[in-house]
């Protein structure tokens, strides 16, 4: 009866021994996505880390992050890197931004182009 007792103290004490050595750490250590997130603060990733932690940290980017900085790209373009996939959203960002100049400049050359052309006229009609 007392080998029992014994036997039982043991193995409840084997146990809190136990949940305390894998909760203690990991209470402690911050998650991947945050060392993701901080990694990135200076506008750039350094390290490299495993899949979820991409992941993650792309779903806990705060919004105006999100919004004002390149943080999802870069982070993104990091995970696929790790992945090992083509920067297909990438390239598409830079297109579309691409696309835009070109358009801005379009729009102004055919502003110059008539106000030439009605300079012109003005001066041909007060002849």
């Amino acid at each position: 009866m007392a080998q029992n007792r014994i036997s039982l103290l043991i193995a409840a004490l084997a146990a809190v021994v136990t949940v305390l050595v894998t909760a203690g750490p990991a209470a402690a250590a911050p998650n991947c996505a945050s060392r993701v997130l901080k990694d990135w603060q200076d506008g750039r990733l350094d390290g490299t880390y495993p899949v979820p932690c991409y992941r993650q940290a792309l779903a806990q980017l705060p919004e105006d992050v999100r919004v004002y900085s390149s943080a999802q790209n870069d982070i993104t373009r990091a995970l696929q890197a790790r992945l090992g996939t083509p920067r297909v959203r990438t390239v598409a960002a830079r297109t579309a931004g691409h696309d835009r100049g070109i358009s801005l400049l379009a729009v102004l050359g055919v502003t110059g182009a008539v106000l030439l052309i009605a300079g012109g006229s003005l001066a041909v009609v007060r002849r």
